[in-house]
């Protein structure tokens, strides 16, 4: 879920990218079931990049067409509401893989590791 902006170095004239992501975000494999459908028992089990608080980078697998589409991820027995908000195009370093950001911000799956990582910072 890399989001950043040029911006020139002081004094360089040279452009650097700047990180404008609004949380850490921790880059760590963790398992997850991936639902396309709420009222399905179908899942794809797939893997985070990384994670933060409000969003993930996964995986992609099939059945995941578009940007703006609803998953959920479930991280043990806790389920959580997430909005595809892009996909890695063919060619690039992001292929196969997919940003997603929870819907409802009160529903954290994995809050455990993500306050254990932030902890050994």
């Amino acid at each position: 879920m890399e989001h950043t902006q040029g911006r020139t170095a002081p004094g360089s004239g040279v452009t650097a990218p700047r990180d404008e992501r609004r949380e850490k975000r921790l880059h760590v494999a963790v398992p997850v079931k991936l639902f396309l459908d709420s009222e399905s028992t179908n899942y794809q089990l797939c893997c985070t990049y990384e994670i933060s608080m409000i969003g993930a980078r996964v995986v992609a697998v099939a059945g995941i067409t578009k940007v703006g589409q609803i998953v959920w991820l479930q991280r043990h027995s806790r389920r959580a509401r997430y909005k595809v908000i892009w996909i890695g195009e063919a060619g690039t370093d992001q292929q196969q893989q997919v940003g997603v950001e929870l819907v409802d911000r009160a529903t954290v799956i994995w809050e455990n590791e993500l306050q254990m990582r932030i902890g050994q910072k």
